[in-house]
């Protein structure tokens, strides 16, 4: 007869050593309720008769004799593993004490009392500034009209913003000039970092094969690709400074300006921008003048020429630091931000001048052309420069002010035309000259 092997839970076996003498068979622990039909069946095949375990109440008996009481066995379901006491008396003072709770005049809040999100409280504030408006210019608009008219979103957010100063910055990188602990001590590390890194100025007259109009129509055309991908004003004043600087050391022929050119902005892009175009984005603008390979190598040159210093303070980067720690107005601060980036095109003497002083005069420029006092007394003072320092640059942004309209290159005046910059390019320049005495 073939032999039965019985499993035995390795963890309960006893050692050899630890057995007692005389003894034949393991002791095991017991097991609550459970019913071992292979091991019945084991202790009848070697005739053998196996105590099982005893359930007592809550206590299990494995091997004990009891003469007066038969071995039983009770499945689990027959009793519960565990009872809870429950003092009734306890429980009755517990519920008569939330019966009085129920019954007082407990405040418990209404749909109204909850937390305030930033974009809703701005909302908010947004909807009263607009009431304000409205009962403000409501008279004056029906002056105009006979019969009475609703006033339009539109006329009543332009009119909000010709107001509204500039307190706070919405890019990132410019909200520590809000922090006025901070100010002047960034403003002067920004204006000793100036110095470190700029354009070689007359560069262009040692290019063999770049002029001046060249450089303007290429950074013309850089202005239209910003605008196209939606990038950041602050990468193009990079992908410009990169140009400049580039070409300050290296001779370029006129058929490598471009790619020279979409290279800078795809470094500047990669450095400035969260989400920056691909290579092959950058491939296609160019008409497939120039492939991925070609693109890549030139980045390479370009970094290794710069030195792979791209952190560099910008025109823009002054002037949003000046009009935030001043207060400027948002139509001071876009008309400034189209002096400024008119310049760009005008290599001599644009590179001339450093950073912050081509900031300082834009904003000195477009306060003077909005009928403000030119260059006040805070001005002078968070920037250091007095309005002697500044003519030079002036009269450099007036003429490129008064001469715009006439312009080739005209991206940029295209792009502040749009009423998010308050269509300041349609503003003409006074025919009144600031004093300098």
């Amino acid at each position: 007869m073939a032999s039965i092997r019985i499993h035995q839970d390795q963890e309960n076996r006893v050692p050899e050593l630890r057995r007692k003498p005389g003894t034949t068979a393991q002791q095991k622990r017991g097991v609550l309720g459970e019913i071992d039909s292979n091991k019945v069946n084991n202790a009848a095949l070697k005739g053998k008769q196996t105590k099982k375990p005893t359930v007592l109440g809550n206590r299990v008996e494995n091997g004990q004799k009891n003469e007066n009481k038969k071995n039983v066995v009770v499945p689990v379901a027959q009793f519960e593993a565990f009872t809870v006491y429950e003092d009734d008396e306890y429980r009755a003072r517990i519920d008569e004490r939330l019966k009085l709770i129920s019954k007082s005049n407990v405040y418990k809040g209404t749909a109204e009392d909850r937390f305030i999100t930033k974009t809703e409280l701005a909302e908010i504030e947004r909807k009263k500034n607009l009431e304000k408006l409205k009962e403000i210019t409501a008279p004056q608009l029906k002056r105009k009209s006979e019969i009475p008219m609703s006033i339009e979103k539109s006329d009543v957010e332009n009119i909000e913003l010709k107001e509204q100063t500039v307190s706070t910055s919405t890019n990132a990188r410019d909200v520590f000039f809000e922090m006025e602990e901070y100010r002047d001590s960034i403003f002067a590390y920004l204006k000793e970092h100036e110095l470190r890194h700029r354009p070689k100025p007359g560069y262009i007259v040692k290019q063999p094969d770049v002029t001046e109009n060249m450089r303007a129509v290429l950074i013309d055309w850089l202005v239209e690709v910003t605008e196209e991908y939606g990038m950041q004003t602050e990468t193009l004043y990079l992908a410009v400074n990169f140009i400049d600087r580039f070409l300050s050391y290296m001779s370029v022929v006129r058929a490598k300006l471009q790619l020279v050119g979409t290279a800078a902005m795809f470094i500047a892009s990669k450095y400035e921008e969260i989400f920056p175009p691909e290579v092959s984005e950058f491939v296609y603008i160019t008409d497939d003048t120039y492939d991925k390979h070609q693109m890549i190598r030139m980045e390479q040159l370009i970094l290794r020429v710069l030195g792979f210093d791209l952190s560099v303070p910008t025109p823009l980067t002054f002037l949003n630091a000046i009009c935030i720690s001043t207060k400027q107005t948002e139509k001071v601060k876009n008309l400034a931000m189209y002096l400024s980036e008119s310049a760009l095109l005008e290599v001599e003497p644009y590179l001339q001048f450093l950073p912050s002083v081509v900031a300082s005069s834009a904003i000195a420029l477009s306060r003077h052309t909005l009928g403000e006092e030119a260059w006040p007394g805070d001005l002078q003072k968070y920037t250091g420069y007095n309005l002697k320092k500044l003519e030079s640059c002036i009269g450099f942004l007036y003429k490129m002010f008064a001469k715009a309209p006439s312009n080739p290159q005209h991206a940029i005046r295209d792009k502040y035309k749009a009423p998010k910059y308050m269509q300041v390019s349609k503003i003409s320049p006074s025919g009144e000259m600031i004093s300098f005495d």
